[in-house]
C-alpha cells in the first residue's frame, strides 16, 4: 500500500482529481435535485457524472500511461530488478484510484443526502452505483491502452474524443447511457456482474502491456483490443436497464374514493398524492372517478390468449412521476378521470363523430381545469407543441382554476360536464 500511495503523489494527473471532484459535484446539483429522497433517482443522478468525468479521465488515464515514454523511461523500467507488469500495475492502480475518487466522492455525498431519510429501494441504488463504476472503469482502461500505443500528446486527444465516440455509438445501439432512475426499472444484476468482472479482467491485463516496443508487445494489445470489443459487444446486445417485478399490495396508497398508488421507492411524493386524493373527493358527482389509479409498473394483469400468457402493464389507469414534478402526475390522473367521465366509442360510451371544434375545445378546457385543480392551482411547468387554438383552451381551463372560487369553479364544470356528455354520451344509450 505505501508503493501504491507513492505512485499516487508522484502521478502526473493528481492535480486534476480536485477538479475532476468539483466537477463531478457540479453536474450532480446543478443539473436538479429532485433525486434527493428516492434510491433509485439518487443512483442515477449521482452515475450521470460518470459519462462526463470519464471523456477527461480518458484522456487522463493515456496521459499517465505515456508517461514513461514522455520522460524517456522505458529503457530504465525494462531492465530494472522489479517485473515490470507489477511496476505497470502500481501505476496503473494509482491512475485508477485516482480517476474514481471524483465518482465515489459523488456518490458518498448523494447517498449521505438519501439516506436521511432512508426510503426503501436502497438496493436499487446499487445497480446504479455499479454502473458508474464499470464507466470510469472502462474509460481507464481505454485511455490506458491508447497511451501505451501512441505518442502523449496524440493519446490523450484521441483517448478523450474516442471516448466521446464510444459512448455515443453505444447509446444509439443499445441505450448504454442511463440519465434517470424510475421506480419500475433496475439496472440488470446478471448484465452489471458481467460488466464488472469482465472489465476488472481487462484492467489486469493492462499492466502486461510492454512498457517498449517489442514482439509481445502487439499481440498483448491486441488481446486487450479484443477484451474491449468484447465489453462493447455485451453492452451493446443485452439491455442494461430492465423491468422489476410489480409489486401489488406492497404499494402505498391512498384511501379516497379513488385508491391511488405508488412505489415504495416514491414514497417522499405521498403527501402530495394524498393532496391530489383529497381533491378528487371533493369533484362534483357529475365526474365519474376510476377504482383505482395507480403509479406506472405497480401492478400487472395477465391475459391468456390462445393459450399465450401475456402480462399487460396498465392494470388501471396508470401515472408517471416525471423528475418530481407534480404536473406530470396531476395530468396523468385528469386525463384518467376526464376518460371515465367521458369513455370511448361504443356500445353505452361516448359517440365522438359529430363532435364540433368548439366542443372538443370546451374538452380540452376543461381538461386543463381539472389539471390544474388537481395540481392545486398554478401554471405548468412544461410546454406543448399544440396548436394555437388549443393552447388558448388550456390557458381558459387554467384561468378558471386560478381565477375563481371553488364553488364558481365546481358550478362551471358541472354544467360542462352535463352539457358535452348530454350531447354525445346520451345519444349511445
Amino acid at each position: 500500500m505505501r508503493i501504491l500511495w507513492l505512485h499516487i503523489r508522484n502521478s502526473p494527473i493528481r492535480v486534476a482529481m480536485p477538479i475532476l471532484i468539483a466537477l463531478d459535484l457540479a453536474v450532480l446539483f446543478l443539473r436538479s435535485n429532485f433525486w434527493i429522497g428516492s434510491w433509485p433517482e439518487t443512483g442515477a443522478a449521482a452515475q450521470v457524472p460518470a459519462y462526463l468525468v470519464g471523456i477527461l479521465g480518458a484522456g487522463a488515464a493515456a496521459w499517465a500511461a505515456s508517461a514513461t515514454n514522455r520522460h524517456g523511461l522505458d529503457e530504465q523500467i525494462s531492465t530494472a530488478s522489479v517485473r515490470t507488469h507489477r511496476l505497470e500495475a502500481y501505476r496503473l492502480g494509482s491512475t485508477t484510484i485516482i480517476l474514481l475518487t471524483p465518482y465515489l466522492t459523488g456518490q458518498a455525498v448523494a447517498f449521505a443526502i438519501t439516506a436521511r431519510s432512508f426510503p426503501p429501494g436502497v438496493q436499487v441504488w446499487a445497480g446504479y452505483f455499479l454502473l458508474g463504476v464499470f464507466v470510469t472503469l472502462f474509460a481507464t482502461a481505454i485511455g490506458w491502452l491508447i497511451g501505451k500505443l501512441f505518442t502523449p500528446v496524440f493519446a490523450a486527444m484521441t483517448a478523450s474524443v474516442g471516448f466521446l465516440f464510444l459512448l455515443a455509438l453505444l447509446d444509439r445501439a443499445g441505450g448504454f447511457i442511463v440519465v434517470s432512475g424510475h421506480p419500475n426499472t433496475m439496472i440488470d444484476p446478471l448484465g452489471i456482474t458481467f460488466r464488472m468482472l469482465t472489465i476488472a479482467a481487462l484492467i489486469v491485463g493492462l499492466a502486461w502491456i510492454p512498457t517498449k516496443p517489442s514482439r509481445t508487445r502487439l499481440p498483448v494489445a491486441a488481446a486487450l483490443l479484443t477484451t474491449i470489443l468484447m465489453v462493447i459487444g455485451v453492452a451493446a446486445a443485452r439491455p442494461l436497464v430492465v423491468d422489476r417485478e410489480p409489486i401489488g399490495r406492497n404499494a402505498l396508497c391512498t384511501n379516497g374514493t379513488v385508491t391511488i398508488c405508488i412505489w415504495p421507492e416514491h414514497r417522499k411524493y405521498l403527501s402530495s398524492i394524498t393532496d391530489i386524493s383529497a381533491r378528487i373527493d371533493q369533484l362534483p358527482a357529475e365526474f365519474e372517478r376510476p377504482e383505482r389509479i395507480i403509479q406506472f409498473g405497480v401492478e400487472r394483469t395477465v391475459r391468456i390468449d390462445d393459450g399465450v400468457i401475456y402480462e399487460i402493464e396498465e392494470a388501471s389507469p396508470h401515472f408517471y412521476i416525471l423528475e418530481g414534478s407534480p404536473w406530470s402526475y396531476a395530468s396523468d390522473i385528469a386525463n384518467a378521470i376526464v376518460t371515465a367521465t367521458f369513455p370511448g366509442h361504443s356500445g353505452a360510451a361516448c359517440i365522438w363523430d359529430s363532435l364540433t371544434s368548439a366542443d372538443q375545445a370546451r374538452l380540452s378546457t376543461l381538461n386543463a381545469w381539472l389539471e390544474t385543480y388537481l395540481a392545486g392551482n398554478g401554471q405548468p411547468d412544461y410546454q406543448t407543441n399544440a396548436p394555437d387554438h388549443m393552447q388558448e383552451a388550456f390557458a381558459a381551463g387554467r384561468a378558471i382554476a386560478n381565477d375563481l372560487r371553488q364553488d364558481q369553479q365546481f358550478d362551471w364544470a358541472r354544467r360542462e360536464v352535463g352539457e358535452i356528455h348530454g350531447r354525445y354520451c346520451d345519444k349511445s344509450s
